[in-house]
């Protein structure tokens, strides 16, 4: 049951994003209602990569904006969510026959560098070939010729990373709704399992199931998204101390081996996606082709299926017909006080939020009072 019949504004959605604004718009004095159909965190926020990352490779998309805005939320988490956030190093093996060379890969790292001035991680270092093998004795040494050794961040819990923004909202006045679907949005308010909340501004925060909550409104289709799948393994042999971003062989993509919770991460895949992101799943031949990738990048792994602890999958909701990974904010004409968030990074979801609630003030007609959540510290969920 919520205590209220009004609110400023109604969020749909409770992953990173949903609660981030909702903590945002609460810190700043809005009466705030987030509705939930799961778990706060459990849908595609929980099926990340768990990285706090730059974005290296929109680099060679021109990205540079996409990639500074990251870089200097990466530095903001890391100050305001140190419990949550931490540094990892991440190494680039480079082979002989890998698509982007030594030089390409060099001037990655410099410009990285560069868009992340003022930071507190290290800056890169070049490795040659026998530092690579010092360091990392696993790595296949056929074709080797070097790598680059730079750092971002990783969530090992990225739930708990939106748990932190809930609560937090919470302490400011916010409400919660939990295993309740909303099923009408209408230009006064919200329908949901149970009642009917008035709202100022609706904010439609659902990932990728974005589509199926504006089902009964007449809005193009919004979200092209494509599934990531990952394995998780126990320590194995030659494993990494540190992260390693592999080009995979087969089809050079980017694969990620991450030390995770005292097991490996490995993924991802990327794999256009049709359908209720409820039911994506991971498939035979993307555990085939991690392990593979994973296998011929570290011979001496010799992982095989009966390895595998867990696998997962989710769906990044990648606005339609489009390669880039910013976000935008969709406003519908037909429903002036609904708003859409399409796309968006777990990176950058707290410059998101706060995009998202200068907006939410702007359709109020209401000033807004400064943001404050680049500032306020955010507890891990254990402290409270």
């Amino acid at each position: 049951m919520v205590r209220a019949s009004r609110y400023d504004v109604v969020i749909i959605g409770g992953g990173i994003n949903g609660a981030g604004i909702c903590r945002d718009a609460a810190m700043r004095g809005l009466k705030v209602l987030l509705i939930e159909k799961g778990e706060i965190g459990a849908g595609t926020t929980s099926a990340s990569t768990r990285l706090i990352h730059g974005g290296l490779r929109y680099l060679e998309h021109f990205e540079f904006g996409l990639v500074y805005e990251s870089l200097r939320e990466r530095e903001t988490l890391l100050r305001i969510a140190p419990d949550l956030v931490r540094p990892l190093a991440m190494a680039i093996p480079i082979y002989k026959q890998s698509r982007r060379g030594r030089l390409t890969i060099r001037a990655g790292m410099i410009l990285y560098d560069l868009l992340s001035w003022g930071k507190s991680l290290p800056r890169h270092r070049m490795l040659s070939r026998a530092e690579t093998l010092e360091r990392w004795p696993g790595l296949n040494p056929e074709g080797l010729v070097g790598s680059a050794l730079y750092y971002d961040a990783q969530v090992e819990f990225p739930e708990r990373l939106v748990l932190a923004n809930v609560l937090s909202a919470r302490e400011f006045g916010a409400e919660v709704l939990t295993h309740t679907r909303v099923t009408k949005i209408t230009d006064s308010g919200v329908e949901f399992g149970g009642g009917f909340a008035e709202a100022g501004v609706v904010i439609n925060a659902a990932g990728p199931w974005i589509d199926l909550v504006l089902a009964a409104v007449k809005s193009p289709k919004l979200i092209g998204g494509t599934k990531g799948s990952h394995i998780v393994v126990p320590v194995f042999p030659g494993a990494p101390a540190n992260a390693i971003y592999l080009e995979a062989r087969s089809d050079g993509r980017p694969i990620f081996i991450i030390p995770w919770n005292k097991l490996y991460l490995i993924g991802t895949t990327d794999v256009p996606f049709e359908g209720d992101p409820d039911d994506v799943r991971c498939e035979d031949w993307e555990i085939d082709y991690l392990l593979s990738e994973t296998n011929l990048a570290l011979p001496g792994a010799k992982l095989t299926r009966d390895s595998i602890l867990q696998t997962y999958s989710g769906v990044r909701p990648l606005p339609y017909q489009s390669s880039t990974r910013r976000h935008f904010i969709r406003e519908h004409p037909q429903l002036s006080n609904l708003l859409s968030i399409v796309g968006g990074k777990l990176t950058t979801y707290r410059s998101l939020s706060e995009e998202c609630v200068d907006l939410i003030f702007r359709k109020l007609g209401r000033d807004s009072p400064p943001c404050r959540t680049a500032k306020e510290y955010l507890a891990a969920d254990e402290r409270r």
